[in-house]
């Protein structure tokens, strides 16, 4: 056939492909950009309204592709669990004599707890200062639960000191925490630069506690 046009299929798959390959490298860059907005925003409800704050970008792409670039799993998880934790704290006693915070208290430990082994050394340190507030808490005789042993409270506080000694937050807490035995003629083992980690198996139980770090 003389004078009509011809087509390059190879050609045009090979720009077609180039095209696609260029829309989606603007969206994954607009959902980026996205996840350092949502990231801030949420940091700044949190320091306010910790309730409110939510990390969750509008992307275009599916988010987890943008946030597995970004690495920021264990962030947005360290946030979330720093959320609960105020939520738990501000949480008081309802009809059920406490049972429901108390179930509350004990998945957001072991919810800490696992963040905590997996974090850097400073974070973990956060972490383990957050744990150890609650099982000061869960050595209360309060509500329904019985409570547990205030050492474990003691071991968090001195883990949080010794993974991050510029801690001030874990350092008040633990000599406030060591004073308080003192006074009241019970001795504490160890020292704030003993100490493994969050004692295993924490058990919630109702009250406030005094502390610092959230």
């Amino acid at each position: 056939m003389g004078g009509g046009l011809t087509v390059n299929r190879g050609r045009l798959l090979v720009a077609a492909t180039a095209l696609a390959g260029a829309v989606v490298a603007a969206l994954l860059a607009s959902d980026l950009r996205a996840w350092d907005y949502a990231v801030a925003t949420g940091d700044r409800t949190f320091a306010t309204h910790p309730a409110l704050a939510r990390w969750n970008p509008a992307t275009k792409l599916p988010a987890g592709l943008s946030r597995s670039l970004l690495g920021l799993s264990d962030d947005l998880a360290y946030r979330r669990a720093v959320q609960a934790f105020v939520g738990v704290q501000r949480a008081g006693c309802g009809i059920d004599n406490c049972y429901s915070e108390s179930q509350a208290r004990a998945s957001l430990e072991l919810r800490l707890a696992g963040l905590a082994r997996s974090a850097d050394s400073a974070r973990a340190s956060v972490l383990y200062n957050l744990l150890g507030i609650l099982a000061f808490a869960d050595s209360q005789q309060r509500g329904a639960s019985r409570p547990a042993p205030v050492e474990r409270s003691v071991a968090d506080f001195q883990a949080a000191v010794q993974l991050d000694p510029t801690n001030q937050d874990a350092k008040f807490n633990l000599e406030w925490l060591l004073r308080r035995l003192a006074a009241h003629g019970i001795r504490a083992g160890g020292t704030s630069g003993q100490g493994g980690g969050p004692a295993r198996g924490h058990r919630g139980a109702a009250g406030g506690v005094p502390g610092r770090g959230f």
